[in-house]
């Protein structure tokens, strides 16, 4: 008996030496690397999403956050991010497990019984025995472990690592997205930061020339109805700076529900709107994005998983060779019998003809599939990138002109609040003269926002941020506003 634990042993160990291969060691993680253009998810910033973690940022502390310390809270904080990671995980473990027919598959149990003989009535009683005379369990073990599948197990674990590749690459996506979510939010928010400003600049110009109004009424130069139009002058300026802040205040806790920290909204920013031009022309931005863009490279490892999913089917009409080992101990019973056998067995596994034709015949149709998707998500990265390339340039010529006609404005307006302080101007000719003066502002900042969340979309739709210039769309000091 011990020469065959010795022997069944001796079997395992060579076994199991000759499947840990390169392939095998895969499935515990082990440091090997068989193809060495793996692309890896350069963002390591994942950790276990507890709600916990963000009790830093309470709103009896004050922040000053630029557009970079958003980003970098949003990858640690974002519930999507996190999930995004999670699920690439589960696709990694796919691996090791599609690897893992390589390694032994062990059963073990133990059957308690019964047993004894039944003997008739006409034998003599001395010849007679019990009925049941014994009372005893049989524990078995066994073991099977594959050798060679004729590239069964490869072709599946090759189709799990492209779909591991390309959720690698849909969490690139996702946090290619959260982004530009991220960006377009953060320059709201300076939008409305100007658009308050432009209101309490209104306000106080209403207020002045309430003040005004007054003063011309009680000597008698102006009539009291300009009195009554600059207080509804006032009035409505004030209302739309309440609106104004609600918007901001908006604004605000949309950041924060986008950087995973909804409850914290006492913070401000530090950047800028951006006015620097890029250094990039359309065709350069359509080859980088065909290069870098994580949509577009999860889409082809789909594809290419596909392929791999067509070449597992179709090797499923070949056998499989393994080894094999069991043994067993009817301890306690009357015939103390131990049985044990090891040996190399070729074997199908449910071999159905029909049902694997039809397996191949879906497998192709789904490969054939995802060509035609990565077809569809090619086609549409270069429509989206050559429309985001023209509306920015056409978002920078809109702030020169929005620029010429602010200048325009404000000229007419430093001469309309001239002429009715010196008393020969109206109330509707300042009422004029101060709404296209606010509206041009407006109209201005706008045209800034509406260049840099077309610029983040441009950066989006390629898939990596882009390197500015030296060169601005337009020169500007505060004093131009």
């Amino acid at each position: 008996m011990k020469r065959f634990y010795i022997n069944f042993l001796i079997a395992i160990l060579i076994t199991g030496t000759i499947g840990i291969s390169s392939n095998t060691a895969q499935a515990f993680g082990f440091k090997y690397k068989k193809d060495p253009q793996t692309i890896v998810v350069p963002i390591n910033q994942k950790k276990d999403y507890n709600i916990k973690d963000r009790a830093k940022y309470t709103n009896d502390m004050h922040s000053v956050f630029s557009l970079d310390d958003c980003v970098r809270i949003a990858i640690g904080y974002n519930p999507s991010i996190q999930a995004s990671f999670y699920n690439q995980d589960a696709y990694k473990s796919r691996i090791g497990q599609a690897w893992a027919n390589f390694f032994p598959s062990i059963n073990a149990g133990v059957e308690l019984s019964r047993t004894g003989n039944h003997y008739n009535k006409e034998i003599p009683p001395y010849y007679r025995r019990s009925i049941y005379n014994t009372l005893g369990y049989v524990p078995t073990v066994s073991a099977n472990m594959l050798l060679f599948d004729f590239g069964k197990t490869k072709a599946v674990a090759d189709m799990t690592t492209r779909q591991y590749e390309s959720a690698q690459e849909s969490t690139k996506e996702n946090i290619n997205v959260i982004i530009y979510d991220i960006k377009a939010t953060y320059y709201n928010i300076l939008f409305a930061q100007a658009q308050v400003q432009v209101y309490q600049d209104t306000v106080k110009d209403y207020e002045l020339q309430l003040s005004q109004a007054k003063g011309f009424y009680e000597y008698g130069k102006k009539p009291k109805l300009d009195i009554v139009t600059a207080e509804y002058n006032l009035g409505k300026a004030k209302l739309n700076l309440v609106k104004a802040e609600e918007i901001l205040k908006v604004a605000k806790i949309r950041l924060s529900k986008i950087m995973g920290i909804p409850e914290y909204t006492n913070y401000e920013l530090s950047d800028e709107m951006s006015l620097s031009k890029f250094g990039i022309n359309s065709d350069e931005a359509i080859k980088l994005a065909f290069e870098v863009r994580p949509e577009l490279i999860s889409a082809q490892k789909e594809m290419e998983a596909a392929k791999m999913n067509l070449r597992a089917e179709r090797r499923n009409y070949t056998p499989n060779i393994g080894i094999f080992g069991s043994y067993g101990n009817n301890l306690g019973n009357e015939y103390d019998v131990r049985t044990g056998q090891v040996g190399v067995g070729l074997n199908y596994n449910g071999l159905n003809i029909v049902r694997i034709k039809k397996q191949v015949d879906e497998a192709r149709s789904t490969y054939n599939m995802t060509k035609a998707r990565y077809q569809e998500v090619k086609d549409t990265v270069y429509f989206n990138v050559k429309k985001c390339y023209t509306e920015l340039q056409t978002a920078a010529e809109a702030i020169v002109m929005a620029k010429l006609a602010l200048d325009q404005a404000k000229e007419q307006y430093r001469q309309v609040t001239g002429r009715y302080k010196a008393g020969v101007g109206d109330a509707i000719e300042l009422k004029d003269g101060e709404n296209t003066y606010l509206n041009a502002r407006l109209d201005f900042y706008n045209a800034i926002l509406n260049y840099n969340v077309t610029a983040a979309n441009l950066e989006q739709e390629i898939g990596i941020p882009l390197k500015q210039v030296e060169e601005k769309v337009i020169d500007i000091t505060q004093e131009d506003l």
